[in-house]
């Protein structure tokens, strides 16, 4: 069933669409993928009667900023974050990786922007603030958590003439406690309701054969644990980047002690709090899938889902079990998945495209099924599927031809009861 027919994008985020209360969905109105900084608003849609009302809309947008985008739902209220490029965003400094900052808007209270993550490019840097650009934000369930990837402007910056220095991108959580810092005419700089840190170590030059990682990502909550699992780069014996999985280990309440400096330097990004650990969980011949995807765990966090390559060279969904680090394979395709995937809230299935198909996978019956095929409606699919929160349907974007023949994303469910 099409939900949206509007000439303008209809983009879903990675996870977290849908609202608590199974009333609404959240989209940007990207209609490219790569386009965050040309869009200017963040809408939401009523799944029962259809109607859109726009919850948020950028002032002085150009093609050059600030730009909205990636919108997620809280579980727990009727909020939503999303991605917000820096306020004065022009030719000279436009949106990009470490010039966006998460936005958070109340549905019933629009156009009513409450910064999250406090932002403080200039020294002396602010403890709780960072000196960049946060993305792809991700609730946590059970608490007022909030994950992101990060990128340092500072480092950036540093890097154009200091060759030991390099801007890696990182993973990264905020917690509720305001942080104010010096503001500025610029609006380059901003307070913020959550105080926000680095979760994920890295260095500049990994080890050949350890468990340094040069850059850390695509990260997921485990469910019902005070743990991230991320994607890190490491170098094999050889010194070949591969991929791995990481684990955050966080204590139930995040202290940090007013001696403890997480601000970083000039050259150095800022620091990971002493209470925070990692933990390297696979140890893969290749790595896993380079194919851009986020982890996903189970209901009870003792698995942690990815993509890698079977033997056939076919990218496959794979798990490992936190608990003995066992990895085990739960589809079984001829043609690779190429998109990312999600989990239904019950943890049974997984899904995903394929050939311009979509597919649900039974994960304990390792069993995978046709749900839907484009090719039959000559539209193409993009982006990610999801599970509604029921798990009785699957939300989706197409690329749809309008009258005049141009293609717009559209947001289409599927009933996971019926399917077509």
């Amino acid at each position: 069933m099409q939900l949206t027919n509007s000439d303008n994008g209809h983009t879903l985020h990675h996870s977290q669409i849908e609202s608590y209360d199974e009333k609404w969905i959240v989209y940007d109105t990207r209609n490219d993928d790569t386009k965050i900084g040309e869009t200017n608003s963040i809408e939401i849609l009523n799944i029962e009667t259809l109607e859109i009302k726009t919850i948020y809309s950028t002032k002085n947008q150009t093609k050059y900023g600030p730009g909205v985008g990636a919108a997620s739902f809280s579980y727990v209220e009727n909020k939503v974050i999303f991605i917000h490029g820096i306020r004065n965003s022009d030719e000279k400094n436009p949106y990009s990786a470490t010039r966006r900052t998460g936005i958070a808007v109340e549905i019933n209270q629009p156009q009513q922007p409450i910064f999250m993550d406090a932002r403080n490019i200039y020294p002396p840097f602010t403890n709780g603030a960072l000196r960049g650009g946060t993305h792809s934000h991700s609730w946590k369930e059970d608490k007022n958590w909030i994950s992101f990837t990060y990128n340092d402007y500072v480092l950036e910056q540093e890097a154009v003439h200091n060759p030991t220095v390099k801007d890696q991108r990182v993973v990264g959580m905020m917690f509720p406690k305001k942080v104010e810092v010096p503001l500025d005419e610029n609006l380059e700089n901003n307070n913020g309701e959550m105080f926000a840190i680095i979760v994920s170590e890295v260095v500049t030059n990994a080890k050949n054969g350890s468990e340094e990682i040069e850059k850390a990502f695509d990260e997921c909550w485990i469910k019902g644990k005070n743990q991230l699992a991320f994607q890190g780069h490491v170098r094999d014996e050889n010194g070949e980047l591969k991929t791995e999985l990481f684990i955050a280990q966080l204590p139930e309440e995040i202290i940090i002690s007013e001696n403890e400096d997480l601000k970083g330097s000039q050259t150095k990004m800022p620091q990971v709090p002493k209470c925070i650990t990692q933990k390297r969980i696979t140890f893969t011949e290749k790595g896993i899938s380079n194919f851009r995807h986020w982890l996903r765990s189970s209901p009870n966090g003792d698995i942690i889902y990815f993509l890698m390559e079977d033997n056939l060279n076919v990218t496959q969904v794979f798990g490992v079990n936190t608990n003995d680090l066992k990895i085990n394979q739960y589809t079984f395709l001829e043609k690779s998945i190429d998109s990312p995937f999600n989990i239904s809230k019950d943890g049974k299935y997984a899904v995903f495209f394929s050939d311009e198909k979509i597919m649900m996978t039974h994960l304990s019956e390792k069993k995978s099924k046709l749900v839907y095929d484009s090719k039959l409606f000559n539209n193409r699919l993009t982006g990610i599927s999801h599970f509604s929160n029921n798990g009785k349907k699957i939300y989706f974007n197409q690329f749809v031809p309008n009258k005049l023949n141009k293609e717009f994303i559209q947001i289409f469910s599927l009933d996971v009861l019926s399917p077509s």
